[in-house]
């Protein structure tokens, strides 16, 4: 005799976990109470031609619709106007205001998103008051006669039209951040980078206002360009034995100290320099120091810009530019600093060993390597002459010296120049006007 009740009970079962599942849908589709949540990207109140992404999320019932139109005296302009079907939990449109008739000023984004709610969905308005500015800033270079030499300095004067949200100068790929004076001028050091030929040293200024509109420009400027220097590092079994075990634990996989000192001279030099222009970002927006820089007392040992190649038992091994000056000391000698500014670090710095920078303003800093005792701490406030630490050989130095660079907003630059006086008056005191800033253009 066949029992009937297990496949009935079975069905049953089966209906009531369908009923539970599509309640539960309708229950968490019925108590969702919030809409969509919106995200405009860029948070700015000025917008320009640029295109404007809108990120959408709703964890709840998904997204059902997306509405986004303009309003300027009084006309609605439809933007963008999209259905889900499929009720996505999260969703990104990117639009711009290239096909609307706008004129430049004011006007209301609107922007409504449904989501996939009971009874057409629940909804989010958002109006957000905005300003269209289509047109670029105007520069106008204020500053003259640029001379600049490779692996040199210079500084160029400008004014804008309008704010700006970044401004500067552009050389290749590499760029230099201005920075705005109280009289309303921009001041931008900029470098002749060394690895960067004659012919296609090019340096512009580039400016884009609060908006995102861009504008770029060049100016008048002479170059000088001068031979590198070679020299010749021989590496001895006693070098590795002595320097590279402070390195050991930056590359465990290296087998020798020789492998060593290639991963420092070729990867941990790399990451130094890009450490430079997150220090360089943090200098301040007016000059700290005064008249030319101060050279520490010694003979030059080495050179800015100088291609040195390393040999090891008579094969070469590798080359790198040199990007300092190196100054021969009596061991533990008095290290001073060059000029008056605030310490923006003091710690050991890779390549360089136990070092301080001190940022100047404007993007400008001065770096001492080598040291065997640091006197100073993050943040001091130094003046010219007073002292930094003592000389040393930490680091990848081979005897007591002091490694001294200047730094141009991360870009190592020829210190020498900041050594003569009558090269800091003609270019770039009487540019930035230490006593009497140029006007500014109306």
């Amino acid at each position: 005799m066949t029992h009937k009740g297990g496949p009935i009970r079975g069905k049953m079962l089966a209906l009531l976990i369908i009923a539970l599942v599509v309640g539960g849908g309708i229950f968490l589709v019925v108590r969702d109470k919030e809409g969509p949540v919106l995200t405009l990207i860029p948070d700015s109140p000025y917008v320009s031609l640029r295109p404007l992404v809108l990120e959408l999320k709703d964890e709840q019932s998904g997204l059902r619709s997306l509405e986004i139109s303009a309003i300027q005296k009084e006309k609605e302009i439809t933007l963008l106007a999209r259905d889900y079907p499929e009720r996505p939990r999260h969703g990104s449109e990117t639009f711009s205001l290239k096909q609307a008739p706008l004129a430049e000023g004011p006007f209301i984004l609107r922007i409504l998103a449904k989501d996939g709610s009971f009874l057409g969905g629940k909804g989010t308005l958002r109006e957000y008051s905005l300003n269209f500015d289509r047109t670029p800033p105007v520069i106008s270079v204020l500053s003259r006669t640029h001379n600049v030499r490779q692996g040199g300095s210079a500084v160029v004067v400008f004014s804008l039209s309008e704010q700006a949200a970044v401004a500067g100068v552009r050389v290749g790929e590499r760029k230099f951040p201005a920075f705005k004076q109280p009289s309303g001028n921009y001041f931008c050091f900029f470098g002749f980078p060394f690895e960067i030929k004659k012919d296609t040293f090019q340096p512009l200024v580039f400016a884009e206002d609060l908006a995102g509109n861009q504008v770029e420009g060049g100016f008048y400027f002479n170059i000088r360009v001068e031979k590198q220097r070679q020299d010749r590092i021989n590496i001895s079994d006693q070098f590795l034995n002595a320097k590279m075990p402070q390195f050991k634990n930056d590359f465990p996989d290296a087998k020798n100290p020789l492998e060593v000192f290639l991963k420092v001279n070729q990867v941990l030099r790399v990451k130094n320099r890009q450490m430079l222009f997150d220090y360089g970002a943090k200098s301040v927006s007016e000059p700290l120091w005064q008249g030319a820089f101060l050279r520490q007392p010694g003979a030059t040992m080495a050179t800015f810009g100088d291609l040195r190649s390393y040999y090891y038992q008579g094969r070469k091994i590798d080359s790198q530019t040199h990007l300092g000056v190196d100054i021969a000391s009596v061991a533990q000698s008095p290290i001073k600093a060059a000029n008056s500014g605030r310490v923006i670090f003091a710690g050991f710095f890779g390549i360089y060993g136990s070092c301080v920078i001190v940022d100047h303003g404007l993007g400008l800093q001065t770096l001492y390597g080598h040291l065997t005792r640091i006197d100073v701490s993050e943040g001091q406030e130094v003046k010219k002459n007073v002292l930094l630490g003592t000389s040393g050989a930490t680091g990848m130095a081979g005897g007591d010296h002091l490694h001294f660079g200047i730094i141009l907003s991360g870009l190592p630059v020829d210190p020498i120049e900041w050594w003569d006086p009558n090269w800091v008056k003609n270019n770039i005191e009487d540019k930035i006007g230490v006593n009497n800033p140029p006007e500014r253009k109306k």
